[in-house]
């Protein structure tokens, strides 16, 4: 008689935050023709995304760091942001920094919600690198989509690959 193990895949840690721009990931450049509008495929492949890093940290927590958390009001959601967020949980969002220049805003909007929310692990999914400083670009992991297709089904293979990547980084540099 054999023995078969399922070898679980090693836990990357307790927590995920997972910084999401919604134009360009969600939505494809061929869908903004008709503004706030998610794409089916792209929701359905973020979603797998997702259900694989659950696999891997205890909890993975989306933070919208989107123009789309404009208006964002927990008890009475526009309508564009009550569908996004049946389809993706937003556990939360980055403030507005207050920036005539959109070069390097969007990251300095996530390393103040990082300073202030405890987490493992981290990774920050957009179409558009412009948004982030040089330094940024150096020391945040960054998953680029391509807004042209949006988030596809192995692009979430690599995101995983890219926080494994990240994680290992920072175990090693405490």
């Amino acid at each position: 008689m054999f023995d078969f193990f399922i070898r679980a895949k090693p836990r990357l840690g307790q927590h995920l935050g997972i910084f999401l721009d919604v134009d360009g990931v969600l939505n494809t450049e061929a869908d903004w023709h008709q503004p706030l509008m998610l794409n089916r495929r792209c929701v359905k492949a973020f979603q797998s995304a997702m259900e694989l890093a659950s696999t891997r940290f205890e909890e993975v927590s989306v933070i919208l760091s989107s123009s789309w958390r404009l208006g964002w009001n927990p008890e009475n959601q526009p309508r564009h942001l009550r569908e996004l967020c049946r389809a993706v949980p937003i556990a939360g969002i980055t403030p507005q920094a207050q920036s005539a220049l959109p070069k390097g805003q969007r990251g300095r909007e996530i390393r103040y919600y990082l300073k202030r929310h405890e987490m493992d692990a981290y990774v920050v999914v957009d179409d558009d690198i412009e948004l982030f400083s040089r330094d940024d670009r150096v020391a945040m992991p960054i998953f680029l989509t391509d807004a042209r297709t949006g988030f596809t089904l192995a692009d979430g293979k690599r995101l995983i690959e890219l926080v494994k990547k990240w994680s290992v980084r920072a175990s090693e540099n405490p």
